[in-house]
Order: structure tokens, then C-alpha cells, then sequence
């Protein structure tokens, strides 16, 4: 638990799974994520009955990477008086935004589940193939672009180890909720944004080609209470979920020098992003991390 002993729910992005986590070294004790393969947790019907099993009364600080985001964004739409505080790290935003699909790692991927689920569908399985023989070409081939400090995961073999058997597990049994949630990304949905009236902080690298910095910029422009943007000076993708979850789960006052998080009752922030530079907690082993149970 942080901010204020409130329970932490984390959504991962996809392909990936809850052992995001402890691949970027956040110790993961404390927090609930949701394995989302699944079709029913793809839904924010699924995901608000799976948190309020566990927490039936608490609010939660929402946590949402990546392509997490969006399904963090529905949740806090369809249950907003459960939700304190809405983390969105490096968060795919809405394609619709503006002009980014050639420069996303994912972008050859969204063109082709825009234009034909059909074929979509098939490449899914191909990728599920791959994560099955060839793990290692997987991941090579999804990490070839890598920018900022993600460089440096990519070269890790280590890293792709454990990177491959949590995709692997996220592909497999046909990746009912893999292949949901990516065909509901990129249907426009630019229109649920202004209905999050909850505070949100968003989380970005400059470095980031996964999620470019100009789309998260349309998010906060789009989101009317942004209580902080940070943007991490040099960060990609993983590197800045593993910066931003070294201060989300430490809170408030920590050695961060951030300000504290807002209130739900605080009133958004003008707009503009604070420039950090990368912390020091944000460095790991990936020879000790252990392999994803996913």
C-alpha cells in the first residue's frame, strides 16, 4: 500500500502481465495486478467485480502502463467513487490524437488489427509461436528498436528471458484478452476522457518510441483533472515504469523532491510537464529478477 495506506492496483500493458513488475525490479508485495489474458478482465465490469472481491471497501490508487492505461481509463469510468488517485505510466493514448503510428514500436501492429482483425488474428498466433520456440527472436525482434535506457534491457539477456516467458504465457490459449483489448485500442475512444473527473498523474520518457511524448501531452491536454505530468529526461518505455513505480509505491515526501499526490477534491494543475531526471533506484540486475510466474 502507499498514498496514504490506500490500496495499489496495478494494469499491466500488453503483450505483458503483472510480472512487469518485478521485471523492472518494483517490489510487488503490496500490490494487486490483475492478470488480464483473459476475456473477462479485459472488461471494467471484470476488473471492478476482481477488485472489489479483494478490497470491498477501500479506495484504491489505479495504476494503468502502457496499453493499461486505457483499461485503467474505463475502470475509472465505469467505478470513479472507488478510485482515489489514477497513475497513467507512459500511456497509450488514444490513436485518433494525432499523427503517431509511425512512430510507435507498435504501430505496424495497430495498423493491421485497424484494418483487418482477420489477419489481426492470425499474427497473433504467429506471435504466440514464436514466444513458445523462439522466445529469444520474439523478443529481439519486439526490443530491435529500442531507445533511452530500454536500450540497455534489450541487450540484457536476462531481461528478454524474462520479458519472453510472461509474453508467452499472455499469448497462449488463443490470447482472448490480448486480442480484445488491442482491437478496442485502436477503435477511437478519444471521447471517454472527458468523462475522468478523478485525479490523474501521468507518468512519460522522453526517450519513449512505444508511446510517443506528444501523445501523452494530447492526454493531459484531453484529461480535465491532471493534478502532475513528470517526464523523465532520457526514459523509455520500461525504464520509465520502473522510475515512476519507484516513487508511486514510496509516496508521498519520499527522496524524490516530488510534490505530495492532490486530493480527489484538489483542482487540476495548468498544463505542462516537469522534467526529471532519471532516479538512481532505477537500476537493476536482471540476472536476480526472478522469472515471471504469469
Amino acid at each position: 500500500m502507499s498514498e496514504a495506506g490506500k490500496p495499489l492496483v496495478y494494469l499491466h500493458g500488453l503483450p505483458g502481465g503483472p510480472g512487469e513488475l518485478a521485471l523492472v525490479g518494483c517490489e510487488t508485495a503490496h500490490i494487486h495486478a490483475p492478470d488480464r489474458r483473459t476475456a473477462r478482465l479485459a472488461t471494467p465490469e471484470g476488473l471492478a467485480d476482481d477488485i472489489a472481491l479483494r478490497f470491498p471497501h477501500e479506495k484504491i490508487i489505479l495504476i494503468g502502463f502502457s496499453l493499461g492505461a486505457l483499461a485503467a481509463l474505463r475502470l475509472a469510468a465505469h467505478v470513479p467513487e472507488r478510485i482515489a488517485h489514477l497513475h497513467l505510466i507512459a500511456p497509450a493514448g488514444p490513436l485518433e490524437t494525432g499523427d503517431y503510428l509511425d512512430r510507435m514500436a507498435g504501430g505496424a501492429l495497430f495498423r493491421l488489427a485497424r484494418r483487418s482483425p482477420v489477419l489481426f488474428h492470425a499474427l497473433t498466433r504467429v506471435q504466440a509461436l514464436l514466444a513458445r520456440i523462439a522466445p529469444d527472436v520474439l523478443a529481439r525482434q519486439v526490443f530491435a528498436s529500442a531507445q533511452g535506457k530500454d536500450a540497455a534491457f534489450a541487450a540484457d539477456p536476462n531481461f528478454r528471458a524474462h520479458w519472453a516467458t510472461m509474453v508467452r504465457a499472455c499469448l497462449a490459449d488463443g490470447a482472448p484478452g490480448y486480442r480484445a483489448e488491442i482491437l478496442g485500442y485502436v477503435t477511437p475512444w478519444a471521447s471517454l476522457l472527458p468523462r475522468i473527473d478523478i485525479p490523474v498523474t501521468l507518468w512519460s520518457g522522453s526517450a519513449d518510441n512505444w508511446v510517443p511524448p506528444d501523445m501523452v501531452d494530447a492526454l493531459e491536454t484531453a484529461l480535465p483533472n491532471v493534478a502532475a505530468h513528470h517526464r523523465f529526461d532520457g526514459l523509455s518505455h520500461y525504464s520509465t515504469l520502473a522510475a515512476a513505480m519507484a516513487h508511486v509505491t514510496t509516496g508521498p515526501g519520499d527522496a524524490w523532491g516530488l510534490p505530495p499526490v492532490p486530493d480527489r477534491d484538489s483542482p487540476p494543475r495548468s498544463h505542462g510537464y516537469h522534467i526529471l531526471d532519471s532516479h538512481p533506484r532505477a537500476s537493476f540486475n536482471f540476472a536476480k529478477v526472478a522469472p515471471s510466474r504469469t
